[in-house]
């Protein structure tokens, strides 16, 4: 139930759907108590028809009539709950799977550095997914289920109050039952959760690297660490199911005993006279409809367990605080001059320091190149500069404002960054540019592909600038991409330019071309080069 709180602020957009949902409940759960109670008067009729045929004939006509309106009510208002709530549901996936995402797109770096993308993306797919039966379908049995309950234990104790409480002995031990095993049985789904996001993981990142799998046979090495997680995920997906399973023989141990006694101290008294047959057997009918909820309840069980530790994880992601993000009314930036200032700027990954104590001015338009070995720091400043990181000390500007204190859309929109691990993302050499500057002209996407030293691979391309690149621009080779990621930064047009090992993967006569290409482009802009 914790979990359907947590979900409530999402459906309040959907909320007269809800009550439709509602109205639906009623009019199935009305249905269900009214239906026994009308065979109840049909064996009454039958009972006391012998010196009045013709009017108990006439009576079990009305009856009919009675009956086949009470089950075309219930039929419509399944049909309602069935179509109505499913659209609540698969709505408010796609609430959560876009808030999700959201947030992901809020963390910084440091977020993915210490998780692997699969699991992460099981939080964006397949948690939000398993919610869904969790609102269509967990949500209508527990209400259809506590409606029908109370409303037949109210019949019931006005036909025969001693009757009702021995027919219902049964029922606090499978209520005690299903309380003891609940704590466990979530344990048990929120276990197979984690599992199901490690072996996303691990696919995903074999899938991503296949070619080195192949290239260093480690193809059986990496199947067997898929077939260990596969395993371990049955093992915790049986292991679940197991418990979800204890919980029949109980409600159907307390099915049988519960007809058992009514059957037993029920015929005895319609033997002697103290109870009517007709109310013997509404009954056993009654004691049917109040044990159904139940079976149903451990039907959907496994999908309310399942769904109430995906719901764990998603609140995980939603209620996680950024380590970088917009401050309180924070400012807008404007496009900038360019002035760049470090001053006594220190910074650590996980305690390891990489800069510190660093200070540095950079005037607009004016070029500062960083040299250096592997793991200097270079990189790790332009981070800072773009605030992928915040500095343990000291503070970084932009035209004399920290960059804490405004905006990051506002701060990024004056950046343009070539990174030296270059990512394309599945689509054509032409989105890929545009990604710089999503309202771009084709001629603009050329011209800017022209400056990058682009445009004679890309006429070669089998589509030119509509050939798709593949996942992570796997159908380019390393200098093309460098290329094209070059490209994106010139159509930005961004007043600060940040190349991190821009011309690494190119070959010597390209990175001539590129480095005058990058000449003109850093004219009238404040550069920040990285290099060896």
């Amino acid at each position: 139930m914790t979990a359907l709180r947590t979900l409530l602020p999402y459906l309040r957009p959907y909320r007269w759907r809800v009550v439709l949902v509602l109205v639906s409940i009623l009019v199935v759960t009305a249905a269900g108590l009214l239906a026994p109670w009308l065979v109840r008067e049909l064996v009454r009729i039958v009972r006391l028809a012998e010196g009045d045929l013709e009017g108990a004939a006439h009576g079990i006509g009305w009856l009919t009539l009675a009956l086949f309106g009470v089950y075309g009510l219930r039929s419509l208002g399944q049909y309602l709950n069935f179509h109505v709530s499913h659209v609540v549901a698969w709505n408010l996936c796609h609430d959560l799977r876009e808030a999700v995402y959201r947030q992901l797109q809020r963390f910084s770096p440091a977020y993915y550095s210490e998780r692997q993308t699969g699991e992460v993306a099981s939080r964006v797919l397949k948690d939000t997914d398993n919610l869904e039966p969790v609102v269509a379908d967990v949500m209508y049995d527990f209400v259809v289920s506590a409606l029908l309950a109370v409303g037949i234990v109210v019949i019931l104790f006005s036909l025969e109050p001693t009757l009702t409480l021995l027919a219902f002995l049964p029922v606090p031990f499978v209520v005690a039952g299903v309380w003891l095993m609940r704590r466990p049985i979530n344990r048990a789904f929120e276990a197979e959760a984690a599992r199901v996001g490690e072996v996303s993981a691990l696919v995903q990142d074999n899938l991503a690297g296949v070619r080195e799998i192949q290239v260093f046979g480690r193809e059986h090495f990496e199947g067997a660490r898929l077939s260990g997680l596969s395993r371990r995920l049955a093992g915790e997906q049986i292991r679940a199911r197991k418990l979800v399973a204890s919980l029949y023989p109980l409600i159907e141990g307390a099915t049988g005993l519960s007809t058992v006694l009514v059957v037993w101290f029920g015929g005895q008294r319609a033997l002697a006279g103290t109870l009517a047959v007709e109310d013997l057997v509404a009954f056993v009918l009654y004691l049917g409809t109040f044990y159904q909820p139940l079976w149903r309840l451990a039907d959907v069980g496994e999908a309310f367990e399942r769904g109430a530790a995906s719901v764990g994880r998603i609140f995980e992601v939603l209620h996680a605080s950024p380590s970088v993000a917009d401050p309180e009314d924070g400012g807008e930036l404007g496009r900038v001059r360019g002035e760049l200032r470090l001053e006594g700027v220190s910074f650590a990954y996980v305690g390891a320091p990489v800069l510190e104590d660093v200070t540095l001015h950079v005037e607009p338009g004016e070029t500062l190149a960083l040299v250096g070995a592997t793991g200097a720091g270079k990189s790790t400043l332009a981070s800072l500069l773009a605030r992928f990181y915040d500095p343990q000390a000291g503070r970084v500007t932009v035209d004399g404002v920290d960059v804490r204190e405004v905006r990051l859309e506002s701060l990024r929109r004056n950046l343009s960054v070539v990174l030296q691990d270059v990512f394309l993302f599945y689509g054509s050499v032409r989105e890929n540019i545009r990604f710089g500057k999503p309202g771009a002209t084709d001629a603009e996407v050329e011209a800017a592909a022209r400056i990058a030293g682009a445009h004679e691979f890309i006429g070669a391309l089998p589509d030119g600038y509509d050939t798709l690149v593949g996942e992570r621009g796997v159908k380019l080779s390393g200098g093309q991409k460098q290329r094209l990621s070059i490209a994106r930064a010139v159509l930005k047009d961004a007043p600060i330019l940040i190349l991190d090992e821009a011309t690494s993967a190119v070959d010597s006569e390209t990175e001539a071309r590129i480095q005058r290409a990058l000449e003109t482009l850093m004219a009238g802009r404040t550069a920040v080069v990285i290099a060896h």
